[in-house]
C-alpha cells in the first residue's frame, strides 16, 4: 500500500530532526572536548608558569596558586590556602596592599610592588597585577619576582649617591668637554672654584665664563692644545676668573674621556687651585733669600750637609772665607768641615724621611787643624726644603773666649796661691810660738843630759828616756812644718778619695794656736766613722781655714765668754756638709748683698778675695757655699759637697 504525501513529509522531517540532533550532539561533544582541552592547557599554563599565578577571594585570601609560589617563596599550595596577602606581606608594605584592595573592591584592576615573606624568614620583592572577576567571585592575580631588579636599582642608587657624594666632597675640580670644546660636566668643587653654577657652565662653548678677558687669546690657544691632545703629562697652569672678578691660578691635568664603547667622547680635566700654593712658594723663596742674606752677614760659620751623602747644600759667606768660595756642592768631610761625632752609646740610626729625624741639639768645641782657632759647634738634624735629612751646623769662633778663660784660670790660680801665702804669713807668728815649744824642749833635754854626763850620773836608762822625749818633740816640730808646707805648696788641683773628717781635724789643728791667742773655744761634732768624698785635700782645707778665720774675725769684738766656734760634719745619701757656726756680729743685709763682689771686704787689711776663692774652689768640686744667720746671734757657714760614690760611710780602722 502506498504512503500518502503527508506521511512522507513527516518521515522526512523526523529524519532531518534526527540528523540535526545527531549533528548538534556531535558539535556539543566536540565543543566539550575542546573545552576540556583548553582547561587542561590552562591548568598546565597555570601550574607551570614562571610567574606566580593565584586565585584570590574578595577578602584577599588564597584560593588556588601555582607551583611558582613554592619556587619563589617556599610555600606549597596547601600552606597558602586560606592565608591572606597581609599574612605574607612585610608589615611596612601593608599600606600598598590596602590601597590595591580598595581599587579591587570597586571592580578596578590594581598593580603594586611589595616585599613578601618567604618560608625561611627572608623576603622577596613581588610585582602584583590583580584583576577582579565579580561574576565568578574571585580575583585573578599574577605576580612577578622583581627582587633582582630591585637589588640592581638599589645598587645603582647607592652608586649614584656615592658618585654624588664624591663629586660634592672632593676638593679637586673636575670639568669635562666634548670633542668640540663644549662643557658637558662640572663638579661642585670646580663650580666653587670659579663661582658659577653648573647651569651657567654646562653646555657653554668658548669663551668660557671663567676666562679672564685679558687672557682670552692665551686661553683659546690652550683649549686648542687640549682638543689636539697635546697637553703635557705634568699639566699646565692657567689664570682663571672667579665670578666676583678675582683672578686665581689653577693647574689643569687633562686626560681623554672614553665612553662605554671604547671611543673617545671628550676630555676630562682635573683642576687644582694653586693660588695659595704659589703665593706661599713665593713668600718662602723671599724668606729664604732674606734668611741667606742674614746668614751671610753673621760671623759664625753656617752650613747644611746632606746626612747620607755629606754634600754641602748651603754655606754662608763666613764658611766660604775659611773653606773656600767653591765649597758648595762638595762633601763636607773632604773640606775638613767641623762635625760632632755621635756618642758611642748612641750610634746613628738610618733616616730616610723627616719623620725619623731625632730631636735635639748636639754641642761641642772644635779646633781648626790649620789655623788653630777654636769654634763652638751647634749641630741639629732637620728636614731640608726638598725633604732630605740634613745636618745644620753653626760654628761660632770662641778663640778669644777660650783665651780669656785660660787667662782667668791662671789668674785665679795665682789668687789661690796668693791667698794661701797671705794666710801663711798671718799664721807665721802664731806657728813660730808653737814651733818654739818643741825646739825649746829638745834644747832642755839635751842640756840636762849634758849636765848629767859631766856629773857622771848619766846611765843608759836616762840616755834612752832623754833621746825618746827629744825625738817626740822633733817629730812634733816636723809634723807642724809638713802641714804648713803642704798648705802653702802651689800645685794643680788633684781630686782623690779623702776623708772629710780628717780634713776638718787638720784645719782645726792649723788654727789651734790662733784660737788660743784670741781666747776662742773651738768645739767639734765629728762622726766616729770616715766620710769619704772626692776632693782636692789642700784646696778643701784652704776653704775651711778661710771660713774658720772669718769666724774668728767676726767674734773679735764680742765678749770673751761668747767667743765659741763649732765645727760639725754631717752627711746625707747624696751630700756631705761642713757647718761652721760662730757667735760673732753676724752679716747685715747690706754686706750680704755685696759678698760676691770682687775685692769687697769689711776688714781693714783684707783683700776681698776670700769668699770668692772659696766659691770658686767649691764650684770646681760641684759643691756650694751658703751663709745663714744663726739663731741667737752669729753666722753659720755651710759647705755642701757631693759625697763618695756608693753613699756609705766607712768605719775608721787602723
Amino acid at each position: 500500500m502506498g504512503m500518502n504525501q503527508p506521511d512522507t513529509f513527516a518521515m522526512v522531517a523526523i529524519a532531518l530532526l534526527t540528523a540535526a540532533v545527531v549533528w548538534l550532539s556531535w558539535l556539543q561533544r566536540r565543543q566539550h572536548l575542546r573545552l576540556q582541552r583548553l582547561l587542561r592547557e590552562r591548568d598546565r599554563l597555570f601550574h607551570f608558569s614562571l610567574d606566580l599565578l593565584a586565585l584570590l577571594t574578595p577578602k584577599g585570601e588564597f584560593q588556588q596558586c601555582n607551583a611558582a609560589f613554592t619556587r619563589v617563596l617556599g610555600y606549597t599550595e596547601r600552606l597558602l590556602l586560606g592565608k591572606s596577602l597581609f599574612d605574607l606581606t612585610v608589615r611596612d608594605d601593608w599600606p600598598h596592599v590596602d590601597e590595591a584592595m580598595a581599587f579591587l573592591r570597586q571592580g578596578e584592576p590594581a598593580s603594586f610592588t611589595v616585599r613578601m615573606k618567604t618560608l625561611n624568614g627572608a623576603h622577596r620583592w613581588l610585582s602584583w597585577h590583580i584583576n577582579p572577576a565579580p561574576d565568578d567571585g574571585v580575583w585573578f592575580a599574577a605576580a612577578h619576582d622583581v627582587t633582582q631588579q630591585k637589588e640592581v636599582e638599589a645598587a645603582l642608587r647607592s652608586e649614584m649617591a656615592f658618585r654624588r657624594a664624591m663629586e660634592s666632597s672632593v676638593s679637586l675640580g673636575l670639568r669635562a668637554t666634548d670633542l668640540e670644546g663644549r662643557i658637558t660636566f662640572a663638579n661642585p668643587a670646580f663650580c666653587r672654584m670659579v663661582g658659577f653654577d653648573r647651569d651657567e657652565l654646562e653646555g657653554k662653548m668658548p669663551p668660557f665664563p671663567y676666562w679672564p678677558e685679558e687672557d682670552w687669546d692665551l686661553c683659546q690657544r690652550t683649549l686648542q692644545m687640549v682638543l689636539a691632545g697635546q697637553t703635557p703629562p705634568e699639566g699646565y697652569e692657567m689664570r682663571i676668573k672667579h665670578k666676583n672678578g678675582e683672578r686665581r691660578i689653577a693647574r689643569f691635568y687633562v686626560s681623554p674621556l672614553i665612553d662605554e664603547s671604547g671611543k673617545q667622547s671628550g676630555w676630562m680635566a682635573a683642576i687644582l687651585d694653586i693660588t695659595e700654593q704659589k703665593r706661599t712658594r713665593l713668600a718662602l723663596e723671599a724668606a729664604q733669600q732674606r734668611f741667606e742674606t742674614v746668614l751671610d752677614g753673621v760671623d759664625a760659620l753656617v752650613f747644611a750637609a746632606d746626612w747620607h751623602t755629606d754634600e754641602l747644600l748651603f754655606v754662608n759667606r763666613a764658611f766660604k772665607r775659611v773653606f773656600g768660595f767653591d765649597a758648595l756642592g762638595k762633601r763636607a768631610r773632604d773640606l775638613g768641615a767641623p762635625a760632632i761625632p755621635p756618642p758611642e752609646s748612641d750610634p746613628p740610626k738610618p733616616m730616610n724621611t723627616a719623620e725619623h729625624v731625632p730631636e735635639g741639639v748636639w754641642q761641642g768645641d772644635w779646633q781648626h787643624p790649620t789655623s788653630g782657632r777654636w769654634y763652638h759647634l751647634r749641630e741639629q738634624l732637620t728636614a731640608w726644603v726638598d725633604g732630605r735629612v740634613v745636618r745644620m751646623v753653626v760654628a761660632t769662633d770662641i778663640t778669644a773666649q777660650r783665651e780669656a778663660i785660660e787667662a782667668e784660670l791662671q789668674q785665679m790660680a795665682q789668687l789661690h796661691q796668693t791667698a794661701r801665702l797671705i794666710t801663711l804669713g798671718e799664721m807665721a807668728s802664731m806657728l813660730a810660738h808653737e814651733l818654739n815649744q818643741p825646739i825649746a824642749a829638745i834644747a832642755n833635754y839635751c842640756r840636762g843630759a849634758l849636765l848629767r854626763w859631766r856629773q857622771g850620773r848619766l846611765d843608759s836608762e836616762v840616755v834612752g828616756e832623754v833621746l825618746q822625749k827629744a825625738a817626740e818633740q822633733a817629730e812634733r816640730a816636723g809634723t807642724i812644718v809638713r802641714r804648713i808646707r803642704a798648705f802653702a805648696r802651689q800645685s794643680a788641683p788633684q781630686q782623690q778619695w779623702v776623708d772629710a773628717v780628717t780634713i776638718a781635724r787638720e784645719a782645726i789643728e792649723l788654727l789651734r794656736v790662733d784660737a788660743q791667742r784670741r781666747g776662742i773655744t773651738v768645739r767639734t761634732q765629728l762622726p766616729q766613722n770616715r766620710v769619704m768624698i772626692s776632693a782636692d785635700k789642700i784646696l778643701l782645707e784652704q776653704v775651711l781655714v778661710n771660713l774658720i778665720r772669718n769666724a774668728f774675725d767676726a767674734m773679735q769684738s764680742v765678749p770673751p765668754k761668747q767667743r765659741e766656734l763649732t765645727l760639725m760634719v754631717s752627711e746625707t745619701d747624696e751630700e756631705v756638709c761642713y757647718r761652721i757656726a760662730d757667735r760673732g756680729v753676724g752679716i747685715s743685709e747690706e754686706v750680704r748683698s755685696r759678698l760676691d763682689t770682687p775685692f769687697f771686704t769689711t776688714k781693714p787689711d783684707g783683700l776681698g778675695l776670700g769668699l770668692r776663692i772659696c766659691r770658686a774652689i767649691l764650684e770646681a768640686h760641684k759643691g756650694r757655699l751658703a751663709l745663714l744667720a744663726r739663731p741667737g746671734g752669729g753666722t753659720v757657714a755651710e759647705v755642701w759637697l757631693p759625697r763618695a760614690q756608693g753613699g756609705a760611710s766607712h768605719d775608721a780602722q787602723g
